[in-house]
């Protein structure tokens, strides 16, 4: 029982409720009881967005129905039923739109999906696959001015990976403040070398990579010219080249597909198609973007729990590119195959000299537009192989590697047609290449001497902030600047003595004070170079 003063006020408190609540819902409309921020968010979420971010979700969208499966599929049926048109003009161009789409159009606009997804933990992919685009779009500038974007990128990383680097305070030292362990791994198993390049960290093993992979292409070069010079009926005649049924087809489908009498008539459309996507130069780019992604830990391109870095992708890569080249030299050396490129010889090589000091320097110069026996395996191949299998792996993006492996056959395909090449030349060397880079997984892992040091400095990490000043800028501008006058103003034949150069540099700088950012930075600008000339 309450008494009648708390039971009015009681009763008085609930008419007042009641009055509120019916206010709230019969006299005043519900857009009205809400804030005026909210309505106007309200509003916004109802009204089509007209944001940036919005703008770039609805071209994501339609790019994705571009490239979806129902379109693909329909470009399929296109081709498929091209030979039952018997006009002149329709069979070309269905087969111009369904081929166009299937493999140029398709791949570039899933690459440029990629590029404006918004996810954060995507981040690495976007920077890669817009790399890989803007070196397409830079490729049809003149050729100096891709080289200085390239330069200045080179530059960029070194200066911004200087500044980004750990200094480790050991937990315990001894005598003269080496650092001393009771953990050390176990090598009473291992001999010599395994023992020394156990104690090698990953930065250090992609520093004798780098030198593997120019000593590698210096002694190719060199066995080209020896190969070519030694075989007598490519030098005074043009030898019946091999049937290559792969090349065949191709030239069937240039008919077909350009409308012409003879294949050889639509080699400057083809050739024209493969200049504008450049696609090795444009997989060089988007590799050197995965670099700086594992460098300055964008996105998840380090893998999570898999810990990758860019020393363990350039050492996979380069013992992938430095194995892959020494199979193709053994192979071209062991059996030589006849040239499909009439009068290749003398268009290539002067007349086999009479004393070896003549072969030593014929031999050093460059043959970056190929021999004429060093067949199998493409050495073409070998390369974009390995370098799209880097970036690929690091973007780990499905539509992304679809693109760059449909960009890579078409590129293989027009070589082939062109017959620089025999088309199983260019099947080896993709396949060889993907089944090594697979063998090399295990080079990304750190060695047992490396994870030891890192676990016994993890506590005393700091990072060091390096000023950066007009002495610093040059001496790492200098390296980068040379990479750019060599490729743009340097005569090939001259071009090898500069590699050799640049890797007595960094040898010289690793032999005195180790592994440094700058001895990485020449590395990284003797290896622009090197892609630079020989591809």
């Amino acid at each position: 029982m309450c008494s009648p003063i708390s039971c009015s006020s009681r009763l008085l408190d609930l008419m007042v409720a009641r009055k509120r609540a019916g206010n709230i819902t019969t006299n005043m409309p519900l857009e009205s009881s809400l804030p005026t921020n909210e309505l106007d968010s309200n509003d916004k979420q109802k009204r089509p967005s007209s944001s940036p971010i919005g703008i770039l979700h609805k071209v994501h969208v339609i790019f994705s129905l571009i490239s979806s499966t129902s379109f693909t599929l329909s470009s399929i049926v296109a081709v498929l039923l091209s030979p039952l048109l018997e006009g002149d003009e329709i069979q070309p161009k269905l087969l111009q739109i369904a081929l166009g789409y299937l493999f140029l159009l398709r791949p570039l606009l899933s690459t440029l999906s990629v590029c404006i997804e918004s996810s954060k933990e995507k981040t690495h992919e976007r920077v890669i696959s817009s790399a890989f685009l803007l070196a397409i779009i830079c490729n049809q500038f003149p050729k100096w001015a891709s080289c200085a974007v390239a330069s200045c990128t080179v530059l960029v990383f070194g200066l911004a990976s200087r500044q980004l680097t750990q200094k480790n305070t050991p937990a315990h030292s001894g005598k003269n403040g080496v650092v001393t362990s009771t953990n050390r791994p176990c090598q009473g198993n291992q001999n010599y070398l395994q023992r020394k390049w156990s104690r090698l960290s990953l930065k250090e093993r992609a520093g004798i990579a780098t030198l593997a992979v120019v000593l590698s292409l210096l002694l190719e070069n060199f066995l080209i010219w020896v190969v070519s010079a030694t075989y007598a009926p490519g030098i005074y005649d043009s030898p019946t080249p091999l049937q290559d049924n792969g090349r065949l087809v191709f030239e069937s489908l240039a008919i077909r597909l350009f409308n012409v009498e003879k294949a050889w008539a639509a080699r400057r459309k083809l050739q024209a198609i493969r200049d504008m996507l450049n696609v090795q130069w444009a997989i060089v780019t988007a590799l050197g973007a995965s670099f700086v992604c594992l460098e300055l830990q964008v996105g998840n391109a380090t893998g999570g729990s898999r810990g990758r870095s860019l020393a363990g992708l350039a050492l996979r890569a380069l013992m992938t590119l430095a194995t892959a080249r020494l199979i193709r030299t053994v192979s071209f050396v062991l059996t030589v195959l006849p040239s499909q490129v009439p009068d290749c010889y003398r268009r290539h090589f002067p007349m086999p000299p009479d004393n070896w000091k003549e072969w030593l320097l014929v031999g050093f110069l460059p043959n970056s537009r190929g021999g004429c026996n060093d067949l199998i395996l493409s050495g073409h191949a070998t390369v974009l192989t390995t370098l799209g299998c880097g970036c690929t792996s690091v973007a780990n993006n499905a539509k992304f590697s679809v693109a760059v492996w449909t960009l890579v056959a078409v590129d293989f395909a027009i070589e082939s047609y062109q017959g620089l090449h025999y088309s199983v030349d260019m099947w080896l060397g993709c396949i060889v290449t993907s089944l090594l880079w697979q063998l090399t997984k295990r080079l990304e892992v750190p060695g047992d001497m490396e994870k030891s040091r890192i676990n016994r400095a993890v506590r005393g990490r700091i990072e060091s902030q390096v000023p950066l000043d007009p002495q610093t800028i040059a001496l790492y501008a200098t390296p980068a600047f040379l990479g750019f006058v060599i490729l743009t103003f340097v005569p090939e034949a001259i071009v090898n003595y500069f590699l050799v150069g640049y890797a007595i540099w960094a040898g010289m700088i690793m032999s005195k004070w180790g592994f440094t950012n700058f001895s990485q930075h020449i590395l990284l600008c003797l290896l622009f170079v090197t892609l630079g000339s020989y591809l």
